[in-house]
């Protein structure tokens, strides 16, 4: 029953996107920009409404006007009627967007779209777990944060009473506003959020590339490079490491073992001469990461990267449709997203903006026209957003986080960064070889990209051996990707010399050998909790938590506590009072601490919760009260009988003792929790 909930669901999202798409069709007369910008321009529309005014957790009334405007919109596409009331012009504009937007013309980006969507639904459908693997609960945590429905910035779901303003979660709110307007949980909302962001990037890279390649076969293959393909490892890590992952390419430079004969120990040993010192003054190879598309894909992290691709699709159509049209709608759009990166993925804001920079620069001539678009555009998002822009912006001035020069000890290693970066390296030669003058431009650009990020980076707190992990982690999947889009087409299609198209085929093939590192994990990975889309199946097989899950459920909403884990993250903690629509007075520690600054009070309330849970606060219940807490939870890993008769001590009178489950042992472990005497809290 579950599944046919399931795709009715589907059914809902895929006619409010037809739907969207051709309400900004309207306007943006392609259909593959319409399609892909449509969703950001209406999650827009509506995050700038909620900046000044929340709307509330449920938001059923508005998915039941959204989709019968659809369904109005789909019927005036597909049927020859023309309102009596419009006169000979309107009528015509009214043909023109019928035959873009007829059926038959969007086989190709529904397909391309559906096919995505489906690629990343096989992943989460098979393992849908919210789990603490990686940071798929601490991205689940802004979700929930948004799911309130309160005016932004919204209360953190993790850190009660405080505001959600540190970090850039626009891709968040999106998902979130999403499951309220569907009417589906949060751990839904995730999943299927997360498949619809790959799906949309998809299609906007793909769109990007049909409007400059006419066959078929290369488009495909280039949109095969990014959905699927890796990067210059590819294939060489099963000569330099015993055992391949997924995880193992991306990871290459500085966390591979590179312990496989004679290849892996040539490359460590020559990788051990690039070395920098910690903290403790020991010596380190860099961690140069790049996590691209694809295995964050296969990852299943609703991460701000993917943000980053989809808007570098929807800006390289604008740009293009500008080139075509004239039209400063498209230069407007390509502004926006200047602001939406700020909003969805800050990591790449540099590069987003030089990319738009050198469109200006390679178009001088039309400069009085496109300056005041792109800044128009950007101001326009920027105004609508400006109430949760003004705190953000404000908060991440305390981190001092800005660019910076490398310093000479912390390049990458030469050959590594060649080996890592060849596709794109390559691709980006052969643009400069390909005798046009377009693929000269384009070469020379992708090449200043890798250049700037090997001489640059954003300084964040990491330090010493991750000093340029973030930057390297986000940027060069993006340049990556920027050059496949572009240089892609071009090469394949547009070189007048034989041996480059040639060259480049080989090039555009060979990452998309990563299918077969892919391949082990999508069919011998973990399935037992296949198809339970909410992301809570790997706690509610045990009975502790299933039994916490369902009674939170059907508690009123208020602030909770449990025993908070020794490691600050990456454990499946945390995450039962996100599930169950309750916000936490602690999450994951150690990343609140990552998001505000390294904040005493964050520690602090770690070491008062480790006293708690001991029995070591006398007079808790008063405290407690004073936290605003309504629940304390006592369901993990050692709460144990003996500690259960001195803290409930502590809390009476004040908080009552809430059995859900003793068990009839030796122990007499009990589960269940304490709740403030009354009722709880909004």
């Amino acid at each position: 029953m579950q599944h046919l909930g399931l795709l009715f669901t589907l059914g809902l999202l895929g006619a409010n996107l037809w739907g969207l798409m051709l309400a900004a069709g309207l306007y943006w007369r392609n259909r593959w920009f319409a399609f892909a910008a449509a969703p950001l321009m209406a999650v827009t529309a509506v995050y700038g409404i909620e900046c000044h005014h929340g709307l509330g957790r449920s938001l059923g009334g508005l998915e039941v006007l959204s989709t019968l405007s659809s369904a109005a919109l789909i019927a005036l596409s597909v049927t020859g009627w023309v309102p009596g009331f419009l006169g000979a012009r309107w009528s015509e504009c009214l043909a023109r967007w019928r035959a873009e937007f007829a059926p038959r013309r969007l086989v190709g980006c529904f397909g391309v779209f559906a096919l995505v969507f489906a690629y990343a639904m096989s992943w989460r459908f098979t393992n849908p777990n919210i789990d603490g693997s990686s940071e798929k609960i601490a991205d689940f945590s802004y979700i929930c944060s948004y799911y309130s429905g309160a005016t932004i910035p919204v209360p953190d779901a993790w850190f009660y009473p405080y505001l959600s303003t540190q970090y850039y979660s626009f891709q968040h709110y999106g998902a979130a506003l999403m499951g309220r307007i569907l009417l589906i949980p949060p751990g839904m909302a995730y999943n299927l959020g997360y498949c619809l962001l790959i799906g949309l990037a998809g299609t906007a890279f793909a769109g990007a590339v049909c409007m400059v390649a006419r066959k078929a076969w290369v488009r495909a293959l280039v949109v095969a490079g990014f959905v699927v393909g890796g990067t210059g490892v590819t294939m060489l890590v099963h000569l330099t490491d015993r055992n391949v992952t997924p995880w193992t390419s991306m990871r290459f430079i500085g966390s591979a073992q590179m312990d496989k004969p004679p290849v892996g120990t040539w490359l460590r040993a020559y990788n051990d001469r690039y070395t920098v010192l910690d903290p403790e003054g020991r010596a380190h190879r860099m961690e140069l990461p790049g996590e691209i598309f694809s295995y964050v894909v296969f990852l299943g992290d609703y991460h701000a990267p993917l943000s980053g691709y989809y808007l570098m699709g929807v800006c390289a159509m604008a740009m293009l449709l500008w080139l075509r049209t004239k039209l400063m709608r498209y230069a407007a759009l390509a502004g926006c997203t200047l602001t939406w990166t700020l909003l969805a993925n800050t990591w790449v804001l540099p590069l987003q903006g030089l990319g738009v920079a050198a469109w200006l620069a390679a178009n001088w001539r039309d400069w009085r026209r496109l300056v005041p678009a792109v800044a128009g555009g950007a101001a326009a998002v920027w105004l609508a957003a400006w109430v949760y822009l003004a705190a953000f912006t404000s908060t991440a001035a305390g981190y001092n986080v800005g660019l910076r020069m490398v310093l000479p000890g912390e390049h990458t290693p030469p050959i590594l960064f060649v080996l890592f970066m060849l596709p794109t390296i390559a691709l980006a030669l052969l643009g400069v070889a390909s005798g046009s003058p377009q693929g000269r431009r384009l070469g020379v650009l992708w090449l200043a990209f890798l250049l700037f990020s090997e001489f640059f980076y954003v300084k964040d707190e990491y330090s010493g051996l991750y000093e340029r992990f973030n930057t390297t982690l986000k940027w060069w999947p993006w340049v990556s990707a920027g050059a496949l889009m572009t240089l892609g087409p071009m090469v394949l299609e547009q070189s007048r010399r034989l041996w480059v198209r040639l060259v480049g085929l080989l090039f555009c093939l060979y990452p998309c050998l990563y299918v077969v590192d892919l391949w082990d994990p999508m069919w011998n990975g973990y399935k037992a909790d296949m198809g339970w889309l909410e992301g809570t199946r790997y706690l509610t097989k045990d009975e502790f938590p299933r039994l916490m899950l369902g009674r939170l459920k059907v508690e009123k909403p208020g602030v909770v506590i449990e025993r908070p884990d020794k490691e600050g993250g990456f454990t499946n903690s945390a995450v039962i009072p996100l599930f169950a629509g309750q916000r936490m007075w602690l999450g994951w520690w150690g990343h609140e601490l990552l998001w505000r600054e390294n904040g005493e009070d964050v520690r602090r309330r770690h070491d008062r919760l480790m006293q708690f849970y001991a029995g070591g606060v006398p007079d808790a219940g008063r405290w407690l009260l004073a936290q605003g807490i309504d629940y304390v939870l006592w369901y993990r890993p050692g709460d144990t009988p003996q500690l259960w008769e001195k803290v409930n001590k502590t809390v009476s009178p004040e908080y009552v003792w809430c059995d859900i489950l003793t068990y009839q042992d030796e122990d007499g472990r009990r589960v269940g929790l304490w709740k403030r005497a009354g009722a709880a809290g909004p």
